[in-house]
């Protein structure tokens, strides 16, 4: 953070606490931008109750609907999973070899349209830019009740990747916007617990509709996008007129043109989230190249790159398959998808704790290490049960490596709050969804050499899948992403320590002469300080 901003606590009572910062300049950490937000007040003084009452506001107002519009994209996202325990490839006449192909492209198209969409963001505000692309795939989802083939089916899963890809980079965006960067790691660990829920309730939602097969022609599994893709669709246009712009701009006329806040909890809210981080006056600023440059630039951005892909990487595995896996143990397809939805309310339930600690104790890495050794320990058991163990054994094995808790929202708020100026945080942002996404290339593969051998005409006669080499590749990722963590940890930490004291050892002429002088930008400040 940066040196500027002084900060002390006045107690006046046993029940009010006024908080009063002290602004001994207003330039940001990034070459004295000057503040101009006009609700930003200097000199402004607030209650801690009147500061919960601006933050209640924006969860239940903002955040309870941005966790809505997750839960329908993940409902698109996961519904192939269970459309393939239903027997979409034998309907369109090909085996698991192409899913697995189609999921391969799948990866790489949304990757690929990820990278811009933050810069896009910037130019068109993401409170019109989300709705737009939340309605384009749903009608891509509902006109999967037209796939007649394997080329067809490939020509939806690319449209889907290409409508789906700006979804998630641009609410991150969106949501740095209102919250400050305490409050943001809790917020995103409830953005990606709630998927674990959306595919919990896909699975028992598949379980219900796919007893309409034959209805109007159609197989259970063109039911199942039909209705996700109209609800998509019936979010997208509400959430049109819905999302407000800023913090500033909250008199939608849904809300019959009155605003969220008083004019008082707008300077709050404002206040607050500048002070918090200074770097969010240029909040709505364009990316340019200048960002780009220098978010490439920094080994900090690469390793959290590296961290968001392989924590995502076991997800194509484990739950793109997890339907079929328990329903290759000897269970009925719809029990299957009953069964693998208690695993998406135990992994919901652990993020929100791990998000919840991370926020009031800090240290995310340490609280990130919970999720990876769950994962490690399910996919020990995967590996190394032995052959001929009982079905609701092996259901419990593919159970504990299915339910580990998402550390994915909190390492992506962690990475948020170190990267400064707002546009290389920008460009990150957008790349880390593609880094973790582009984990669905070589995930969609890491089954594959067992998948392979099933086919979807002799499921009854096959083995119950071990899946054992890719289970140890699974082990070993696990490990290698606690250590990556652990190293940024410890980097941030004697980094911290470096520069402070290099800071320390100048006087205060030499102090003012750095802020007023150096050419270093954001993060790359020698009085810039890594949350840890």
């Amino acid at each position: 953070m940066s040196q500027d901003i002084k900060e002390k606590i006045i107690v006046t009572s046993d029940s009010e606490k006024v908080l009063e910062i002290e602004d001994t300049t207003v330039s940001s950490q990034d070459n004295n931008s000057i503040i101009t937000n006009s609700d930003y007040s200097p000199d402004l003084q607030w209650t801690e109750e009147e500061e919960k009452k601006v933050i209640r506001k924006i969860d239940i107002r903002l955040m309870s609907w941005v966790l809505l519009m997750t839960f329908v994209l993940n409902m698109d996202r996961t519904n192939i999973a269970n459309a393939l325990s239903d027997g979409l490839p034998t309907d369109l006449g090909f085996n698991l070899d192409y899913v697995n192909q189609a999921t391969l492209i799948y990866g790489i198209i949304f990757t690929i349209f990820t990278l811009p969409t933050n810069a896009i963001v910037k130019k068109v505000g993401a409170h019109n830019w989300i709705p737009f692309i939340m309605f384009a795939w749903g009608i891509v989802t509902w006109a999967h009740i037209f796939v007649k083939d394997y080329k067809s089916y490939l020509v939806v899963r690319i449209f889907i990747a290409v409508t789906e890809a700006g979804f998630i980079p641009a609410c991150l965006t969106y949501l740095t916007g209102f919250y400050t960067t305490s409050e943001l790691s809790a917020r995103l660990a409830w953005f990606w617990a709630i998927q674990s829920f959306a595919s919990a309730f896909s699975g028992f939602l598949s379980f219900l509709i796919f007893r309409l097969a034959g209805v109007a022609g159609l197989e259970g599994w063109k039911w199942l996008f039909l209705i996700d893709g109209i609800l998509t669709d019936v979010v997208a246009v509400i959430s049109y007129f819905y999302l407000p712009a800023t913090l500033s701009d909250t008199d939608k006329w849904i809300f019959f043109r009155k605003s969220w806040f008083t004019e008082r909890e707008t300077q709050i809210a404002v206040t607050r989230l500048i002070r918090d981080d200074l770097t969010k006056n240029n909040q709505y600023n364009t990316v340019s190249w200048a960002d780009v440059k220098i978010a490439l630039m920094d080994t900090k951005v690469w390793t959290h790159l590296a961290i968001g892909c392989l924590t995502t990487m076991p997800v194509a595995p484990i739950s793109g398959y997890l339907p079929l896996i328990i329903k290759q143990t000897g269970f009925t397809v719809y029990l299957a998808n009953l069964l693998a939805a208690p695993t998406y309310i135990v992994g919901l339930i652990g993020s929100i704790f791990m998000g919840r600690m991370s926020e009031k104790y800090g240290n995310t890495a340490l609280w990130s290490l919970i999720g990876i050794v769950w994962s490690f320990v399910g996919f020990a058991m995967m590996e190394f049960l032995p052959d001929g163990t009982d079905k609701w054994t092996m259901y419990g094995a593919a159970f504990v490596a299915a339910s580990a808790p998402t550390w994915h929202g909190i390492h992506i708020a962690w990475m948020s709050s170190n990267l400064a100026p707002i546009g290389k945080r920008t460009l990150a942002l957008a790349w880390v969804i593609g880094a973790a996404n582009i984990a669905a290339v070589p995930g969609s593969q890491i089954y594959a050499q067992l998948i392979n051998r099933l086919r979807f005409s002799s499921l009854a006669n096959a083995d119950a899948p071990r899946f054992r080499k890719g289970n140890k590749i699974l082990m070993g990722i696990a490990v290698a992403t606690g250590v990556l963590i652990v190293l940024q940890h410890i980097r941030y930490v004697i980094t911290n320590k470096l520069r402070q004291r290099k800071w320390d050892a100048m006087s205060a002429d030499e102090q003012r002469a750095y802020k007023e002088t150096t050419s270093d930008r954001g993060s790359n400040r020698l009085d810039y300080r890594f949350h840890i």
